[in-house]
Formats: structure tokens, sequence, C-alpha cells
């Protein structure tokens, strides 16, 4: 009876492990003419489509999660039943999350309780500003070469290299180091926007920064395959 109960309690520890991360979408969108709202659940190479119920803008759903994941919230016309604009997208991760805000304001809308999410805007807002940097320069770069005007562009092409390779680069080594351990530092560089810059010799130290964990991750063999 003892092995038995024991059998019994590390199917149940098993079960849980792989099968009891969940996450909980909780909305409430002030101003919210639809009735229904399709779920573009974006899973890798793969894409799920839900259909769910909304009552005077408030809404809720949940599904099993091993990795966080993008999703597509869209809204339906009551009328047509077709999709009436996006109402927002966002990182999913196991826990309660809450969508919060204005339906005919797409920045309106406030995501709380997604830390992928959050740390993964905040890079990117980072990223942007340096980007914007490079687009200015950029820019210059254009004018001078216009104008046949070899050696200030040549100085522009160093300055435009030094955002790139120095700055932006640096930024989302950084990011993974930071969160090394944690799904976090394995997601970001697969959706950075930095793709056609970084050479496998970046992949390789990114992923050498990941703890053993992350790497075995989804996400860290995506890295991993970047190397080859």
């Amino acid at each position: 009876m003892k092995q038995l109960l024991s059998t019994l309690l590390l199917f149940c520890l098993i079960s849980s492990i792989c099968f009891g991360q969940t996450y909980v979408v909780s909305g409430n969108i002030e101003g919210l003419q639809a009735d229904s709202m399709m779920i573009l659940k974006l899973k890798e190479k793969n894409m799920e489509i839900v259909k769910i119920g909304v009552s005077k803008g408030v809404f809720t759903f949940k599904d099993t999660i091993s990795e966080p994941y993008f999703i597509q919230i869209l809204k339906l016309n009551r009328e047509t039943g077709k999709t009436d604009g996006k109402l927002t997208e966002f990182l999913v991760e196991e826990g309660s999350i809450t969508i919060s805000g204005k339906s005919g304001n797409y920045r309106d809308i406030r995501i709380t309780g997604s830390k992928a999410d959050l740390v993964l805007k905040k890079y990117l807002a980072e990223d942007k500003r340096l980007q914007m940097t490079w687009d200015s320069l950029h820019t210059l770069y254009e004018g001078y070469l216009v104008r046949t005007d070899t050696v200030n562009r040549k100085l522009m092409a160093v300055e435009l290299n030094k955002v790139t390779f120095d700055q932006r680069v640096p930024l989302l080594k950084k990011y993974v180091r930071d969160f090394n351990d944690s799904i976090i530092g394995a997601l970001i560089p697969n959706f950075c926007t930095l793709k056609s810059v970084l050479k496998k010799e970046d992949y390789a130290e990114m992923y050498d920064l990941l703890s053993e964990n992350m790497r075995r991750s989804n996400y860290g063999q995506s890295i991993l395959e970047k190397t080859k």
C-alpha cells in the first residue's frame, strides 16, 4: 500500500509539473462594443485561433503553457462577425494576467501580470531609441552619398557601426546576461530586431550566457540553431 501511495504521489507531482502550468487572462475594457473576440495564439511556428465571449467589456480565458508565447486579441464586429481591429498583443506566461483600458485607444491598453512581456517591451523600447539615433545618422549618410562626399560618408559609416555594434548588440547581450536563468533571457534574442547583423559568434556567446535549464528550453535551442 505504501508503495502504491508513493507511486501515486510521484505521478501527481510529475503531472503538476508537466500539465499544471496555466495562465488566466482577465479583461475589463471600457467602451468595448464587441460581444466576442478572436484570440490568436502564436506558438513557435504554429498559430491557434480561439473565439471567446465578452459581456459589457469583461472577458476571461485561460490555457496551459510550457513557455511564454505571443497572443493577439482581435475585436469582432457584432453585425458581420469579421475582425474589427486589434485590441492588444502581448507575451503570456504562467499566472494571472490583467488587461484594462479603453477600447478606442490601442496605446491605452495596459497589461499587468506578465514579467516576460514587461521586460521584452522594455528592451524593445531601449533598442528603438538607439535605432532612431541610427536612422538620423543614416539620413546624413545618404546625404553625403548623394553629394559624393566620400570623407564624411566614411566618417558617418563609422558612427553608424558604433550605434549598431557598440550599443545595440551589447544592449541585447546585457539583457541575456541579466536574465540568464530566466526564460526571458532566452526569448529576447528570438524577438530582437538585430537578426540581420548578428553573427553565429554572437548567438554562440548568448547561448553560453544562459543557464543549463534555459539552454534546454525551446527558445534556448532556437539560439543554438543559429550558431550552426
